[in-house]
């Protein structure tokens, strides 16, 4: 289980369409595709190729 306190500490990059990037804390909260998504779920579901499989 991961813990708020590393959330917090841990930024994730992501890539924009325009090729623009955003950093994040883990723990922030962003809205993508209509739904919001805490930074880290979001990177990792991404990454993995899970993002709307669930």
């Amino acid at each position: 289980m991961v813990k708020e306190k590393d959330l917090e500490n841990t930024e994730y990059e992501f890539t924009l369409d325009d090729g623009s990037k955003v950093t994040l804390k883990g723990n922030e909260q962003v809205e993508y595709d209509g739904e919001i998504h805490n930074a880290a779920n979001l990177f990792d579901a991404l990454k993995e190729g899970t993002y709307g499989k669930y």
